[in-house]
C-alpha cells in the first residue's frame, strides 16, 4: 500500500499559484529598480551640469548662454526628477502588493504541505501498526501450531 494525498491537484495548482506570485513580485522589485537606477543616472546628470556650469563660470563672459542653459537644463531636471520619483513611489507600491500576494500564496502552500507531512506520517503510523499486528498474529499461529504439535508429538 501506497501513500497517497487526496490533495495532490490542490497542492500543484497552489504551488503554480506560489510560482506566479513569485515572478510577478520579482518583475515589480526589477522595474522598481530599474525606475531607482533612472534617477540616479538623472542626478549624476544634474551633477554633470553643474560642474560644466563651474567651468563655464570660470571661463568668463561670452559662455554666458551656455551657462544659462544648463541652469535651465539643472531646473528642468529637477522637475522631471520629481515626476520620476512619484512613479518610483507608484511601483514601489505596487511590488509591496505583490508582496503581500506572494506572502498569502505562500502561507496556502505552506499549510498544505504541513497536512500532506501530517497525513504522511499518520499514514506510516498506521502501515507501522499493521505490520506490528500481522507479525503478532504470525508469532500467535505460529505458537499454536508449536503447542499443538508438541500436544500430538507426545501424545
Amino acid at each position: 500500500m501506497r501513500f497517497r494525498f487526496r490533495l495532490e491537484t490542490v497542492m500543484r495548482q497552489r504551488r503554480v499559484e506560489k510560482d506566479i506570485a513569485q515572478r510577478e513580485f520579482s518583475e515589480a522589485q526589477d522595474h522598481v529598480q530599474k525606475q531607482l537606477q533612472k534617477i540616479k543616472k538623472m542626478y549624476k546628470q544634474i551633477d554633470d551640469a553643474r560642474v560644466t556650469a563651474q567651468l563655464l563660470e570660470k571661463k568668463g563672459g561670452r559662455h554666458a548662454s551656455q551657462l544659462v542653459q544648463t541652469e535651465e537644463f539643472i531646473v528642468g531636471q529637477n522637475i522631471l526628477i520629481q515626476k520620476e520619483r512619484e512613479r518610483a513611489r507608484e511601483l514601489m507600491a505596487i511590488a509591496d502588493e505583490k508582496l503581500e500576494i506572494l506572502t498569502e500564496k505562500l502561507r496556502a502552500f505552506k499549510i498544505l504541505e504541513k497536512l500532506k507531512e501530517k497525513k504522511r506520517e499518520e499514514f506510516r503510523k498506521e502501515h507501522n501498526r499493521r505490520i506490528d499486528k500481522q507479525l503478532d498474529d504470525l508469532t500467535v499461529m505460529r505458537a499454536s501450531i508449536n503447542q499443538s504439535s508438541d500436544k500430538t508429538g507426545s501424545a
